[in-house]
Parts: structure tokens; C-alpha cells; sequence
């Protein structure tokens, strides 16, 4: 059994050097406070603390081996989707990523593929970064912000990236990043804007997919949500009552309700609690749920295969969870358009 971690993250040093040199109003750089070190944004909130691992790869296959990881999915931090920045600058950043990001998994092709990320501000120069990188083998998705600098994803402006991407056959990780959540004004404190300001993101979005009808207008495109689906997987009964008794929740979606929609959704495994996790399984089946750890940062898994193992699941929805899932809802390695 080959073990897939479809959620981790990494940051190619020399790319912050190229995006910085590029772009030097707007490109992120590295510095070091009390010894720990943080990512900063002009004019956003730094990122950080970031440990060694998310930019060491030899520290990062070190611990894999030990966690039983044996395939990273790799992908940028939200942070740097860069969705706020000027399009011109955004188009740059996204294929400098993408190209260092691609670079990392040809040195080791059979630990790390990508899933890439697009300068969503822009969506003419989106649909040409998906037809360059679908001719990458090693591209086996992309990843996306729950809202695009504030436009939501059922937006019709994001109708030929959908569209593209279907027909590309990369599926879309859906990751929040807590510097656009909704509400961000009453989460200031306790760190509540990653505790509960993430987990809502997630679930706005998948609301958004849902009853805007993009799930249903794009049969073929598969979608997926990293930490359990936020709140969705616990609430999907009140989407379905609310669409059977309201005019407004059957506007875009008059035929099937959200519990048949949802069923289509994938979702990985980092709940933090294996009651939660085992609801996620029978939620959904557990051909929908993937293995994710958030890797390296501090809110990850620090066992993700173990706390999958601790479920009890039987030997076939054990390796659905760990393998199977993730292979079908990733491109087939090897696949591309070139």
C-alpha cells in the first residue's frame, strides 16, 4: 500500500528569492524573530512560526518515513496565493511557484507530486497557467483559495476556470487562508480566526459550490476540502431541510439537494478527533475521505497515518482512506494534455 498526504505544504526558498526580485513591491521575504522564523507580506499578516521542514526537503522525507507518509501531495501555503496582489503580479508569482513546486517533485518523483496554484484574479491568464501546467505529469491538481480576495466561488466569473479544469481533469483542493475568512472582526482573539475563521471558510465554500449549482453544472470536475469540510460534514441535514421548505435554497438547484451533492465532495482526514472523523466516514463513505496532515505546521497532525489507524476501520476502507480515495480523486499520475 502506497500512503498519499493529499494536505501538506512547502516553500521553495529560491522562489521567495525569484518572486521578491521579480516583483519587489509585493514579494514575500523571510526573517528571523527570537530565533524562530516568519514569512512577511507587505501589508498582510506574516506567516509563521515556520519550521525547517516546510522548506528542507531531506527534513521533510526524514519525517515522512517515520510517519509512515510515503507520497506528499505538495502545495503552496495559502498566503501565497497572492489573490490580493496587482493581476501582472499574481500571473508571475503563481509560475514561478508552480515551476519551483515542479522542480521539487522531479527531483524526487516517487515521494512528491503537486497540486498547482493559478493567479485567480485573472482569469484569462488562469486558463493559460491550467493548459501549461496540465502538460506536467506531476501536476495531479489544483489548489484553491474558499473565496477569491472576497468573490465567491459559485461567482459566474469563475465559469471558464471550471470549465477548463474539468476538461483538464484536475481536480480542485479547496484550502482557506485566514487573512480573507469571512468575519474576520470577531475572531481576533484566542487565535479563534484559524480555529473557527478556517473551519467556516470551508464550509461557505462548499455551501457556495452546493446551491449556486457549479457541482451540478460540472458533473466531472471533482472537488475536495482539507480539515474534515470545516463545519459541512455536521450541518449537511440542515442545507437539505432548508433546501426542501425555502424558494431561495432551490433558486440553482431545483432537482437534486445538497445531500447528493455532498456525497460527491471529497474531504481529508484532519479532524483532530476521531469521533469527528468517523462521522466524516459515514457521512460521505469512506471512498471520499483522503488521507491529510497539514504538514509541517504547528495546527498539522503530528501522526496522521496513526490517527487514521485509531478508527478501527477493516483492511478495505483502512487502505480507501490511506490510497484508494486519493487515487481517484487525484489525475492519474502520468496523465497530462501535452
Amino acid at each position: 500500500m502506497t500512503t498519499i498526504d493529499c494536505h501538506a505544504h512547502a516553500i521553495i526558498p529560491d522562489a521567495l528569492i525569484e518572486m521578491a526580485a521579480t516583483h519587489p513591491d509585493f514579494g514575500p521575504s523571510l526573517f528571523t524573530e527570537a530565533g524562530i522564523r516568519y514569512l512577511s507580506y507587505p501589508g498582510r499578516a506574516r506567516l509563521g512560526p515556520l519550521p525547517e521542514a516546510i522548506f528542507d526537503p531531506d527534513v521533510r522525507l526524514a519525517d515522512m518515513d517515520e510517519k509512515r507518509v510515503d507520497v506528499q501531495i505538495i502545495a503552496i501555503p495559502p498566503p501565497n496565493f497572492h489573490y490580493h496582489v496587482p493581476a501582472e503580479v499574481g500571473i508571475d508569482f503563481a509560475s514561478i511557484q508552480n515551476n519551483f513546486l515542479i522542480q521539487l517533485s522531479e527531483a524526487r518523483p516517487e515521494r512528491f507530486h503537486v497540486f498547482g496554484t493559478l493567479p485567480l484574479q485573472d482569469i484569462d491568464a488562469s486558463l493559460l497557467e491550467i493548459a501549461r501546467i496540465a502538460e506536467v505529469p506531476r501536476i495531479r491538481g489544483v489548489q484553491m483559495g474558499t473565496n477569491i480576495n472576497g468573490v465567491e466561488l459559485d461567482d459566474p466569473s469563475l465559469a471558464p476556470v471550471w470549465e477548463s479544469l474539468e476538461g483538464a481533469n484536475l481536480p480542485v483542493w479547496l484550502h482557506p487562508d485566514q487573512r480573507s475568512i469571512a468575519g474576520p472582526e470577531r475572531l481576533s482573539d484566542y487565535y479563534l480566526q484559524n480555529l473557527i475563521g478556517i473551519p467556516l471558510d470551508s464550509t461557505i465554500a462548499a455551501a457556495r459550490l452546493i446551491f449556486g449549482g457549479v457541482i451540478e453544472r460540472y458533473p466531472n470536475l471533482r472537488f475536495g476540502f482539507c480539515h474534515g469540510g470545516g463545519f459541512a460534514p455536521y450541518q449537511i441535514g440542515r442545507w437539505h431541510h432548508g433546501w426542501k421548505v425555502r424558494d431561495e435554497a432551490r433558486e440553482l438547484v431545483a432537482e437534486r439537494g445538497p445531500r447528493d451533492y455532498f456525497s460527491t465532495l471529497y474531504f481529508d482526514s484532519l479532524t483532530h478527533d476521531v469521533l469527528s472523523l468517523e462521522l466524516l466516514g459515514r457521512r460521505v463513505g469512506w471512498n471520499h475521505v483522503v488521507l491529510g496532515s497539514d504538514y509541517p505546521f504547528d495546527m498539522a497532525s503530528t501522526d496522521p497515518v496513526a490517527g487514521v489507524e485509531e478508527l478501527g476501520l477493516n483492511e478495505e476502507d483502512m487502505k480507501l482512506v490511506l490510497e484508494d480515495s486519493a487515487s481517484q480523486f487525484l489525475r492519474p499520475l502520468g496523465e497530462s494534455n501535452g
